[in-house]
């Protein structure tokens, strides 16, 4: 089910939450105004991002923050959709996986121009291409969320895609390691 992220204005304070009905949500919170929101499926990972990129102007304990105009210009931009930051937990995944075919990309031309020795240099960058997927499996992300605002249990079906990642990176590595002792 979608809901809203959404920025809201009171007094001297903003507020970062999420709601189903943004209507009923704007007159709770008079005499506050929303500024900006965005609505998504993933409403958690995207609200527990925000949470920690303002987590230094946050209000012990609550979702209320003392933001200045070029933070709070910066998280309309967020929540208009103007920026790269990740609305979702699978584009976590995406952007580990970008990272894995980077790692062996740097990794296999590195090892390739110093031992020349193609199989050797392919097993190398699968083992570094497995990092980020390690990270994944482990950490549940990059440390994009902060644990208080995003359950372990939201970030499991993540967390179990990069092992697989990683375990078939790791294997393929093995295999390679071994055909290359032949």
């Amino acid at each position: 089910m979608s809901e809203f992220v959404y920025l809201m204005k009171n007094g001297d304070l903003y507020k970062l939450g999420c709601t189903s009905n943004l209507e009923s949500e704007a007159s709770k919170l008079k005499p506050g105004e929303i500024i900006s929101s965005f609505k998504t499926k993933d409403h958690k990972s995207f609200e527990a991002r925000l949470l920690r990129i303002y987590k230094k102007r946050r209000i012990p304990d609550t979702n209320y923050f003392r933001l200045s105009e070029a933070e709070v210009e910066n998280c309309k931009k967020h929540l208009e959709g103007k920026s790269n930051l990740p609305k979702s937990l699978s584009e976590e995944l995406r952007i580990g996986l970008n990272g894995s075919l980077l790692f062996a990309s740097i990794t296999f031309l590195i090892s390739f121009l110093i031992n020349k020795m193609f199989i050797f240099s392919l097993f190398i960058s699968s083992v570094f291409a497995s990092f980020p997927m390690w990270s994944i499996a482990i950490l549940g992300s990059f440390g994009g969320y902060d644990i208080d605002d995003l359950t372990l249990f939201s970030t499991a079906s993540n967390r179990l895609k990069g092992f697989l990642i990683a375990i078939s990176m790791s294997s393929f590595a093995f295999v390679l390691y071994t055909f290359a002792h032949f």
